[in-house]
């Protein structure tokens, strides 16, 4: 095979890679595969392209894929969180149902919030416009326990995990509420 009829076949093959991947470096793989078959010869040079291709495409694609914020990733943390508190609920005050569960509900819940603010940038109004609601919320989730152990209601790591709840609540609410401010009077002085 000469060496512009491998050229030709490689800028075909280079469009197996990742459209922006191929936009940076396509130039230079092109530029790398002539001074290769310049110095060797065409037969080691092919063989070493063939491996190279096999390893870098599928790691190329993967990096893409995982550089596009995935909206999936954090539906799937809610389910889990979701069946965790179904766990404890049904497991009631029966510490082998209702830890494992409640574990399961804060860990995958807390998951799912990180992943989702990750897919959405805080630079977004609409990610730190809804911050009082989580502010409110922490301490209505703590008065709701302390009501509820009032009306006697026996439910000592249920309550734990909701006060816990509250106090993640309260605090994101804070933080969303100071980047809001700090977002909005950034807008002020631009405007």
């Amino acid at each position: 095979m000469s060496q512009p009829a491998i050229v030709r076949l490689y800028r075909l093959v280079l469009h197996l890679y990742p459209r922006p991947f191929r936009a940076e470096y396509g130039a230079d793989m092109e530029q790398l595969l002539l001074d290769q078959l310049h110095d060797e010869r065409a037969p080691v040079v092919i063989g070493r392209l063939i491996v190279d291709l096999a390893v870098t495409v599928p790691n190329q694609h993967l990096e893409a894929h995982m550089r596009t914020p995935n909206r999936l990733v954090p539906f799937a943390y809610l389910v889990i969180a979701v069946a965790g508190l179904v766990l404890a609920v049904l497991g009631g005050s029966e510490p082998k149902a209702l830890v494992p569960g409640l574990v399961l509900a804060v860990g995958a819940g807390a998951i799912g919030l990180i992943t989702w603010r990750h897919a959405r940038s805080v630079r977004d109004s609409s990610v730190t416009a809804g911050w009082w609601k989580f502010l409110l919320a922490g301490p209505l989730l703590i008065i709701g326990v302390i009501v509820a152990a009032g009306a006697g209601i026996q439910a000592w790591f249920l309550g734990m995990g909701v006060v816990l709840a509250g106090a993640a609540s309260f605090a994101l609410g804070a933080t969303l509420g100071i980047a809001h401010l700090a977002r909005t009077r950034t807008r002020g002085a631009t405007a």
